[in-house]
């Protein structure tokens, strides 16, 4: 009888731990792609729950937009601070409360896809895709969260300006700078632009999360 207990418990104990492996199997399995749909299509905390890129592809076209606006009349003050502004909402709304952006911001949405992406390359279960396009894409958010810092400090010392003429040569930076969110820069002169050594734009992180959409959907 003794021995058939043990037996009993034996088994019990087995089933046990094979079901609680199954569901901490079950739990990971799918690490990389649930990180990258935070990237591509669902953030909790985000307008409409999109995805970290979508949201800050939306900001750097808003600030992009605006800052082009503002740099369309260099004589005008008001019209370069109140486009300024808007640029200002769209890169950190806790900065400028009222504008045309979505309300969350494009450093917060690119330093969540720069994390993203990362804990998707880094996933135990990446593919081999998504562990390359994944470090790209994890460049390029950090690139851009750097430049909307910049756009953002430019902006603030737009907006301190008290003449058309002090604030020209800003304005027009700060249009090159936001059209770099998307086109990226040649930092090193070398006639391309590359996701590494700072580089890389958003422009680059669509196409890269693009190719990780199609190897997952094949």
């Amino acid at each position: 009888m003794m021995l058939k207990s043990q037996r009993k418990c034996s088994s019990l104990y087995m089933t046990v731990f094979i079901l609680a492996a199954a569901i901490n199997f079950s739990a990971t399995a799918n690490e990389a792609l649930k990180h990258v749909d935070h990237v591509m299509t669902h953030w909790a905390d985000t307008p409409q729950e999109q995805g970290l890129l979508p949201v800050a592809t939306a900001e750097a076209k808003v600030a992009r937009t605006h800052a082009g606006l503002a740099a369309s009349n260099l004589t005008d003050l008001g019209s370069m601070h109140l486009h300024t502004r808007h640029v200002l909402h769209a890169l950190d709304p806790t900065q400028e409360a009222k504008g045309p952006g979505l309300g969350y911001g494009l450093i917060r949405a690119s330093e969540g896809v720069a994390i993203h992406a990362e804990l998707a390359s880094d996933s135990v279960d990446a593919s081999d895709i998504v562990r390359v396009s994944g470090i790209m894409v994890a460049s390029v958010g950090r690139n851009t969260t750097r430049r909307a810092r910049e756009a953002l400090e430019l902006s603030k010392q737009i907006l301190s300006s008290k003449t058309p003429e002090t604030a020209a040569p800003m304005v027009q930076n700060l249009k090159q700078l936001t059209q770099a969110l998307f086109a990226g820069e040649d930092l090193d002169k070398d006639g391309r632009i590359v996701w590494y050594h700072h580089e890389g734009g958003l422009k680059i992180a669509i196409e890269q999360m693009e190719i990780i959409k199609k190897s997952t959907t094949q």
